[in-house]
C-alpha cells in the first residue's frame, strides 16, 4: 500500500480529535494500562475488539500489548467509536450493529496506521493485516471471520448473512496476503 502525506495527516488528524473526545469528555471515564508483551501468535489478545471493554457508554477499559505502546491512540480511537456506537440507540438490528462495528475498527486502523508510519511503531503483522484488509475490501469479513465479541448474539446472525464476505477474506488471505509476493 502507498500512502500520501494527506492521507496520513488526515488519519493523524482523525486519531487526534478521537483522543481528545476521550480525554475531555467529562463524561467518559476510560481506564488505560499495558499488559505483556504479545508475539504474533497472540494476535487474539491484540485485536482491538479483545484488548478494549467498552463498559458503558461513559466507560471503557483498555488493555494494550505492553510491546505496542505507539498504538495507544489506535486503541484509544476504538474505544470512542465504540461508546459512540452504545450511545446510539441500543435496539438495532445486527445489520446495524455490524456497521457500527466496521466502523469502529476503520478508526482503529486509522490509528494504527499513523502510529506506525507518522510515529515509528514497530510492524506488528496482526495489526497491520487489518490495514490491508481494509485497503483490500475484506475487512467485514476478517472481523467476522476473527470472532469480534462486540456483536455478542449478532455474530453467529452476521456471520449466516454474510458469509460470502468472510470466504472473500479467506481467498485474499490466502491467495493474495500470504503468498510470497502478494503484499
Amino acid at each position: 500500500m502507498e500512502f500520501e502525506a494527506d492521507l496520513l495527516l488526515r488519519f493523524r488528524d482523525h486519531s487526534d480529535s478521537l483522543m481528545t473526545d476521550l480525554v475531555e469528555d467529562p463524561l467518559v471515564l476510560y481506564f488505560p494500562s499495558f499488559g505483556r508483551d504479545l508475539d504474533e501468535s497472540e494476535a487474539r489478545d491484540a485485536w482491538p475488539w479483545n484488548a478494549v471493554e467498552v463498559v458503558t457508554d461513559s466507560s471503557a477499559a483498555l488493555v494494550m500489548p505492553g510491546n505496542l505502546r505507539e498504538a495507544g491512540r489506535a486503541y484509544e480511537s476504538y474505544a470512542v467509536l465504540r461508546m459512540h456506537a452504545v450511545r446510539q440507540d441500543p435496539d438495532v438490528a445486527c445489520e446495524v450493529l455490524f456497521s457500527r462495528e466496521v466502523e469502529a475498527v476503520d478508526g482503529f486502523i486509522d490509528g494504527w496506521i499513523a502510529a506506525r508510519l507518522l510515529f515509528g511503531g514497530p510492524a506488528y503483522e496482526p495489526l497491520d493485516e487489518l490495514a490491508f484488509a481494509r485497503e483490500a475490501g475484506v475487512l467485514a469479513g476478517l472481523i467476522l471471520d476473527r470472532s469480534d465479541r462486540q456483536l455478542g448474539g449478532c455474530l453467529q446472525v452476521s456471520r449466516e448473512r454474510l458469509a460470502e464476505e468472510i470466504a472473500a477474506y479467506r481467498a485474499w488471505r490466502t491467495e493474495r496476503y500470504l503468498s510470497p509476493g502478494g503484499r
